[in-house]
């Protein structure tokens, strides 16, 4: 039983490795027909290592957009995003629209409308023009959109809540 076992993993280990080598290997012609069914129909395991690396590639991208906060340099950019993370601009943007459900301008701008929201709760004294510019809005009216966008809400009426939700808990 346990040769069984260890032949079929043998069997299989070969069937990967030499799949891996076939993927690699350049179409001799170009425009080959089996070329262009291949990489139209991806086989599972191919599709399935690519929605891995994928997924990786966006958890690195979520990852130092919290750690590093690139995005409160105004001119900051998808390519100055792709440099950091070593791809492709092209590649970063459809897996950033892949998971998020938002191009990149609106995920950065999500990041930005969250630090501003921490910004806020921090301190109070802040007006919305300060939380603009400290959070890397280039400008009020961008600031103002994209957080009704994300909030659902104006930031003045979000802040006049979060003002009347910490007096009362000074209160109580």
């Amino acid at each position: 039983m346990f040769l069984a076992v260890l032949c079929a993993l043998a069997v299989l280990t070969a069937v990967v490795l030499y799949l891996r080598l076939r993927k690699r290997e350049a179409p001799s012609v170009a425009g080959d027909s089996r070329e262009r069914s291949r990489s139209a129909n991806p086989s599972p395991s191919a599709a399935l290592e690519s929605t891995a690396i994928d997924h990786y590639l966006y958890d690195r991208c979520c990852r130092f957009m919290t750690e590093r906060k690139p995005f409160l340099v105004p001119s900051f950019t998808i390519q100055d995003l792709a440099n950091a993370l070593y791809t492709n601009k092209v590649y970063l943007s459809k897996t950033i629209y892949q998971y998020s459900g938002k191009h990149f301008r609106a995920y950065v701008n999500y990041y930005r409308v969250m630090y501003a929201m921490e910004l806020y709760r921090s301190n109070m004294s802040l007006r919305i023009t300060d939380l603009s510019e400290l959070s890397g809005f280039s400008s009020t009216t961008a600031f103002f959109q994209s957080f009704k966008k994300v909030m659902g809400e104006a930031p003045s009426y979000w802040c006049a809540r979060m003002r009347r939700s910490h007096r009362s808990s000074l209160r109580g």
